[in-house]
């Protein structure tokens, strides 16, 4: 991920940080697939990208060093690792059910849960989503670089942050996500555990059938829900893990190709 921010939208604000970020060079995002490469109604919502500046800082297995990072752009709603009072846990068997110490380095795919620690040891904070009054901030390990390295979300009812290793990391709200499968190529993508996921959320928030767009309750279901692909490698990327957040919660993960 670059550790520049594309502020609100799939536009300028992304058209200006990339171009100060790769001036002089191509575009490693290009063959990257992505909300913002579908083409959306003027009141379509937003696929948020994160992304490092020009190479600078090795990985390493050793503990995160300071430094911060983020999302969306804000302040976040809610507080990780402030609290030593445990809060809601995630279901048994839920993907983010583990937990680890912080430093720990996780295989790509994986995720996990880290407990207790502030969030200023989280590393380089960006921003939050949604862009007012933040459900969900994102924050980097090791800023500055083109990498894989640990990321991690707050914004969870356990009030513990969750940690994956990327290289890119890519958000997308409820209102892009139905433009793409509730649109004229919806009916030819696949349906994955995310969309499986999507569907009952949205059945209980909105009150539409399944297939059917969110409609009038849109702003709700968008403060707290949203899609996070994570990338391997910066740059082109056959596969993506793709993460569906709802209410400070996991909701689902899956592979995507």
């Amino acid at each position: 991920m670059r550790a520049g921010v594309s502020k609100a939208g799939v536009t300028l604000g992304l058209g200006l940080c990339l171009g100060l970020l790769l001036a002089g060079c191509g575009d490693p995002l290009s063959d990257v697939p992505r909300y913002s490469d579908v083409p959306l109604a003027d009141d379509a919502g937003q696929a948020d990208v994160l992304a490092p500046d020009a190479p600078r800082a090795p990985v390493t297995d050793d503990a995160p060093q300071r430094g911060l990072l983020g999302l969306f752009g804000a302040k976040a709603a809610a507080a990780t690792g402030d609290d030593d009072a445990p809060g809601r846990l995630p279901r048994p068997g839920a993907p983010d059910a583990r937990e680890v110490s912080l430093g720990v380095t996780l295989p790509y795919g994986e995720l996990a849960r880290v407990c207790g620690v502030p969030n200023r040891k989280l590393g380089k904070k960006i921003e939050g989503y949604p862009e007012k009054g933040s459900q969900y901030v994102l924050y980097d390990s090791v800023p500055g670089t083109t990498t894989p390295r640990t990321f991690y979300l707050t914004g969870f009812k356990d009030r513990c942050a969750r940690q994956f290793t990327a290289a890119l990391v890519i958000f997308g709200a409820p209102e892009s996500y139905e433009q793409l499968h509730y649109g004229p190529s919806g009916a030819e993508l696949p349906v994955s555990s995310t969309d499986a996921a999507y569907e009952k959320v949205k059945s209980r928030v909105c009150r539409v059938r399944k297939g059917k767009p969110c409609g009038s309750k849109m702003r709700t279901l968008a403060r707290d829900t949203v899609f996070v692909s994570v990338y391997e490698r910066f740059g082109s990327n056959p596969r993506w893990k793709n993460i569906l957040l709802h209410d400070g919660e996991v909701e689902a993960v899956d592979l995507k190709n």
